[in-house]
């Protein structure tokens, strides 16, 4: 099997998941305005992103490795959570490569350059790596799947800064897989010396899967010098973001086409290295769809509508909240109602709770959620940050999918293309359209069973049996290439010059958030060196942003004690 898009041509999808809506227009006064604050943030961003890089590249000139990669981790998160119109760093890259090369590597010292297997039937030994996995969300349901699916090899997990405990399900995956669960944070020692552990758990395997948050530099550095390491393959879970580590990873794995566009074309990794692999699903029915709606006491000719999705994806946009784009239709079909599962229920949910007699009802997010599954009709994607994991387990349930995208297609970055949604999802192009299609949905039930099969089809790749294809062609793939070199060289495109056109501009307006980087150095500093960490705990002292004994004496834990006070 090649590891290419499958058999749907993207341009057809677009033509047929469209057939039942209208493109959206542009060019309004109010995107002309929208667009001009976007970039000005843009710019502003791109200004502190660049301040922490520069930052950063000074204290690497000093010996300082443990605030520059504060510095870098810091840049990192500005790009991230406020976008700098950029999705890739060759600065950072830079400065990552060179602090590993700073950080001597006692294993491969001690035991010369990495042999690596040559056909993934050998490679035998897998280590998927994380920054924090919690219980709600996709990703880590996607990484205690894959090592369940990849059932012929051991598969070990290793965490960096994990907070809480780690999910049953993960731990019980790798424990079944003969894999060891490794929590570096809970290690006495700091950051460059979980680097230098890490190192040794890469070295004891045969391939390694980075699932790791946009901004953490802990496993690039470790992994850094590609000829002592087995291949590095980073899934692309973050797709819409900038992350790093394209300069270490072996093979970028992409969950879907507009995604594999902006991994070559704004992170600058090469094509031969930007590769396919669909979201893994595996949810199944464990009650009829009566008992289900019995248990949450839902009427037998209720027409169930539900979405699913962190709480955190219902933003409220453009002064619409998402409950208010139900009101109108379900005040023309009193049969129907809609219950959200992840959003609990903001404040501005209240009109539309009233407006509808209660039949729209926000929920707090939940671990398992397939009751909800199996009681509803009718699935509709969170927005305006849709879920296409939800979307996928939906399908399996039987659902018919709706989601609404009212962006042009340049920004198609923003909206739904994954593989195994490819033809099976509706996709409304105007809140008009989202009206129609959900009234046609609730009130025609031939045509919403033949929705929910077009949908069942679609997702066929993220099913365990074809995935393991698409996973054992990525691994021989990922085995195939040469090592990336050290430091690494520029790539064929330009990734360093901000942009503001399509889809900045929208990723920003959307997407756009503030954070405070006193308080994300604050999360940082128990990760540091003793001596890094009192040099950050006087800058933060002098400078007015510690306020109290207690906190003063906070600031100064080692992350490790932290971890192991609480747990």
């Amino acid at each position: 099997m090649n590891n290419k898009l499958p058999y749907i041509d993207v341009a057809e999808w677009t033509m047929t998941t469209t057939d039942y809506v209208s493109a959206p227009t542009s060019n309004s006064v109010v995107d002309i305005a929208a667009k001009q604050h976007a970039v000005a943030r843009i710019h502003a961003n791109h200004a502190r992103f660049a301040a922490e890089i520069k930052t950063a590249e000074t204290h690497l000139a000093a010996g300082r490795m443990d605030e520059a990669v504060l510095h870098a981790h810091l840049a990192a998160a500005i790009a991230a959570h406020t976008h700098a119109g950029v999705f890739g760093s060759m600065r950072i890259e830079r400065l990552i490569h060179a602090i590993a090369a700073a950080v001597p590597d006692r294993a491969a010292r001690r035991d010369g350059p990495f042999k690596r297997k040559k056909t993934a039937k050998e490679a035998l030994r897998v280590l998927h790596v994380g920054t924090e996995v919690i219980a709600v969300g996709g990703l880590t349901r996607m990484i205690s799947r894959w090592i369940n699916a990849d059932a012929e090899r051991v598969n070990s997990f290793a965490v960096t800064r994990q907070r809480n405990d780690i999910p049953e399900h993960l731990v019980d995956a790798v424990a079944r897989s003969g894999g060891t669960m490794h929590r570096l944070n809970t290690r006495i020692g700091s950051q460059l010396e979980w680097v230098q552990r890490l190192r040794e758990i890469g070295r004891q395997h045969d391939l390694i899967v980075l699932h790791i948050h946009c901004e953490d530099l802990i496993p690039l550095i470790a992994f850094a010098q590609a000829e002592n390491f087995p291949p590095v393959l980073l899934l692309n879970h973050a797709d819409h973001l900038f992350w790093l580590g394209q300069s270490v990873s072996h093979a970028v794995l992409s969950l879907r086409e507009a995604a594999h566009d902006i991994t070559a074309n704004r992170r600058g990794v090469a094509p031969q290295r930007s590769l396919y692999l669909p979201t893994l699903v595996d949810a199944k029915r464990r009650r009829t769809r009566e008992q289900a709606r019995e248990t949450l006491k839902i009427e037998p000719d209720t027409q169930l509508i539900i979405s699913v999705a962190r709480g955190a994806k219902y933003r409220t946009i453009d002064g619409v909240p998402y409950a208010d784009r139900f009101v109108d239709v379900l005040k023309a079909n009193p049969q129907a109602q809609v219950l959200v599962v992840g959003s609990d229920m903001p404040a501005d949910w209240e009109r539309a709770y009233n407006e509808t007699g209660g039949r729209i009802k926000g929920l707090p997010e939940q671990s398992d959620v397939a009751l909800y599954f199996e009681a509803a009709d009718i699935y509709v994607d969170s927005y305006p940050f849709s879920s296409s994991t939800s979307l996928m387990e939906a399908a399996c349930f039987d659902l018919p999918l709706l989601t609404l995208f009212t962006l042009p297609d340049e920004a198609r970055l923003l909206g739904i293309n994954h593989l195994g949604l490819i033809g099976g999802v509706l996709q409304a192009r105007t809140p008009r359209d989202w009206d129609a299609t959900l009234t046609r949905l609730i009130r025609e039930p031939d045509w919403r069973r033949e929705r929910a099969l077009d949908a069942g089809k679609g997702v066929g790749c993220t099913q365990p049996k074809q995935w393991r294809d698409w996973l054992e062609a990525a691994y021989q793939s990922a085995l195939n290439l040469p090592p990336l070199s050290s430091p690494p060289a520029l790539p064929a495109v330009d990734i360093d010059t901000p942009r503001t056109g399509e889809p900045d501009w929208r990723h920003e307006a959307i997407y756009g958030s503030d954070i405070l980087l006193t308080d994300l150095t604050k999360d940082y500093m128990g990760a540091l060196s003793l001596e890094a960490r009192l040099r950050v705990w006087r800058a933060l002292q002098s400078s007015g942003e510690i306020r109290g004994a207690l906190a003063a004496a906070r600031l100064m834990l080692p992350e490790w004690l932290k971890r192991r006070l609480k747990s």
